[in-house]
């Protein structure tokens, strides 16, 4: 299959029915919901402030998650992720959404516990500030703020120096007569800063500070009422208060968090309200009614409507969608294609006119990255790991067509692999040689020691995978020319679909040949003779038919020569990119060959054994992990660049029913 026919229905039912046909259509997931026209004596539901609503309860719930997953973090691995979600019965999930604001409830008390700990946290660091601003200050046995007697007063303050008594009297002596009377205590000093207590006759004060200043000299900037000590212990208290307050706080989160599956309920809940009351959004409603339009996939729409006629008194109008309206796409392929469907996604959706890509796309996808990892080994380890994830553990959604993904590939890699001989690099008959003195010789490959390619070997033989990579390029982009040829038939276009696409055919089919007996390719004079023949045929129609939209003859002409040039220097491009087959086919091959020769370097036969196993294990593993990464990026660019450009035009965008879009559970019908 490829791309489902959307229908367009409208639908008109009696108002008391709206909330239980909505929960009815996102339970049953295959009616995309749209706003009709405006109808006189209807409005739209006006369901903002609910959703408003329902996004802070949801807000609060997933908060609160992300709080008890910071404090109590659940155990998990990444075989967990595979198990898919705990299923929910529909009576268990609608006896549980009763206990909604309850869970609701906790929520809050969690979310106001972690909004404590960080105002404590916030009072701890203030406070620590505090401390540290007093402490230089703890043998002063006065208030910061003292003033002095009735015949002195006094000057606390900081001087930016390490400052004894002698040395502070030496610097200060410049600035005086030697007459003023003053007495200075150092009650602290470090080497950028000292803390001095100065009781001066209030005759001198004036001169004294002056002095001082001269020093720079500055007031603490948050004096003390009281003497330094009693400030500090406040603030040790102050501390410690807050520490066993947080301890408090974090004690009911951590118990708080024997909630978390209940939570995790709550956040799926409020997720599907979200989406229906979005829903109800685009329902027009009068006093008696509601009406909504929305698309549906031509296979359901019998079904559909029989049942909301039957269940909810509803009428439904069932009609194709209008031309100017943006239909959703939605692809429905075998396991085969559709595990690629996520790939051309990340490109673009296919337009309205657009043919479905996968199931020729899927076919290339396996064999260009089998072709480029081309390793038996690591596509074995691919099969099998994917294999698990998909025959043991119940994965959906996107996460199973990625496994299903690289399952075929891994598959496609084993098939290459063996052809081309390489398991882990060489590691066969690297072991038959170094531990038991014999050259490996299978009878597949008899005339090739030490080889179990049963094809040829790359390494060996560059060139010949170079020339067949051109040529699965080849047949890779006539493929693509082809969906082009049956995109514009199926429009009407045939006009087109034969002048575009068949002389393109004629051109390239006449070089290749031609182009091999370049690369140094045996070719049969008769082949080389046809496709010169061929080769001009083709020419000839692009120069004739390229320029058909013109309506004279020499821009006719001009337009045909272009279309030439064009065509064959884009073609040529194209498929030259595909040398990329061979380059990443041989790095993979090449440096897995090193990782076993670097792990036989010892003679002692112990030793390369301790050894082969380390570097066998680490080098592979990262050879695997950095070629996986590679050629999943080339693969699609083959995708993207060569085979989607001969017909592929994108743009379109997915279906996205009403569904109980869950998170952490699955509800199933009962």
């Amino acid at each position: 299959m490829a791309k489902v026919e959307m229908k367009y229905a409208e639908i008109i039912a009696p108002v008391e029915t709206a909330k239980e046909l909505f929960d009815y259509l996102q339970v049953r997931s295959v009616m995309e919901v749209k706003k009709l026209d405006e109808i006189d004596g209807l409005s739209y539901f006006e369901t903002g402030p609910v959703v408003s609503s329902i996004e802070k309860y949801l807000d609060t719930a997933q908060t609160a998650l992300e709080i008890i997953d910071k404090y109590a973090p659940a155990k998990s691995s990444l075989i967990d992720s595979l198990k898919g979600l705990p299923e929910m019965s529909e009576s268990d999930y609608l006896k549980k959404s009763d206990e909604a604001d309850e869970i609701l409830g906790i929520c809050l008390k969690i979310c106001n516990a972690e909004k404590e700990i960080s105002e404590d946290k916030a009072l701890i660091s203030r406070s620590q500030a505090a401390i540290d601003a007093v402490e230089p200050w703890l043998k002063l046995d006065v208030p910061m703020q003292f003033k002095g007697t009735e015949t002195s007063k006094a000057i606390i303050g900081t001087l930016p120096d390490d400052y004894t008594a002698e040395k502070f009297a030496i610097a200060l002596a410049p600035y005086l007569d030697g007459e003023e009377r003053y007495e200075c205590e150092i009650i602290s000093h470090s080497a950028d800063r000292s803390c001095v207590f100065i009781l001066a006759h209030n005759e001198a004060y004036e001169r004294v500070l002056s002095a001082l200043r001269s020093l720079e000299f500055a007031f603490p900037s948050d004096p003390t009422k009281h003497a330094p000590e009693v400030r500090y212990g406040r603030l040790r208290n102050k501390i410690a208060e807050a520490e066993a307050e947080i301890e408090s706080d974090t004690a009911l989160i951590k118990e708080l968090a024997a909630n978390r599956d209940d939570i995790k309920f709550a956040c799926d809940w409020f997720s599907i309200k979200h989406d229906r009351y979005t829903a109800l959004e685009q329902t027009s409603a009068g006093d008696s009614i509601v009406a909504f339009a929305g698309y549906i996939p031509a296979d359901k729409c019998e079904t559909l409507s029989k049942e909301l006629e039957s269940r909810f008194s509803a009428a439904v109008e069932v009609r194709d969608p209008p031309d100017e309206d943006d239909v959703p796409v939605l692809l429905r392929n075998r396991p085969f294609a559709a595990a690629v469907e996520p790939i051309t996604e990340m490109y673009a959706m296919p337009a309205k006119d657009d043919i479905d890509p996968n199931p020729v796309m899927s076919i290339f996808y396996y064999i260009l990255f089998g072709l480029m990892l081309s390793d038996a080994g690591y596509g074995l380890l691919m099969a099998i790991g994917c294999g698990i994830a998909k025959f043991k553990f119940k994965v959906t959604g996107k996460l199973k067509k990625t496994v299903d993904m690289y399952f075929w590939c891994g598959l496609a890699t084993v098939f290459w692999g063996v052809l081309f001989g390489s398991f882990f690099g060489d590691i066969i008959p690297r072991i038959s040689a170094e531990f038991f003195d014999k050259t490996l010789v299978v009878p597949w490959a008899a005339d090739t020691p030490g080889s179990i390619a049963l094809w040829f070997e790359p390494v060996n033989d560059p060139m010949k995978l170079l020339c067949y990579s051109f040529l699965f390029g080849i047949i890779h982009l006539f493929f693509g020319l082809g969906c082009a040829f049956v995109k514009m038939w199926k429009q009407g276009n045939k006009t087109g679909a034969v002048f575009d696409c068949v002389p393109v055919f004629l051109l390239i089919l006449g070089i290749v040949p031609i182009g091999a007996g370049i690369l140094n390719v045996t070719v049969p004079a008769i082949l080389t003779t046809i496709g010169k023949y061929l080769a001009i045929a083709g020419s000839v129609l692009i120069v004739l038919t390229a320029g058909r939209s013109s309506k004279n003859i020499a821009g006719k002409l001009g337009i045909g020569l272009y279309g030439l040039y064009n065509t064959a220097s884009g073609w040529l491009s194209d498929i030259l990119s595909y040398s990329r087959l061979l380059a990443l086919g041989l790095c993979t091959g090449v440096i897995a060959t090193v990782v076993n020769t670097l792990g036989c370097i010892p003679s002692n036969k112990i030793v390369k054994t301790v050894m082969l196993t380390a570097v066998f294990i680490f080098g592979h593993v990262v050879n695997m992990a950095i070629n996986l990464i590679g050629t999943y990026v080339h693969t699609n660019r083959l995708q993207y660049v060569e085979f989607f450009a001969k017909f592929y035009e994108g743009g379109g965008r997915s279906f996205t029913p009403l569904r109980t879009n869950t998170k952490y559970y699955k509800v199933k019908e009962d």
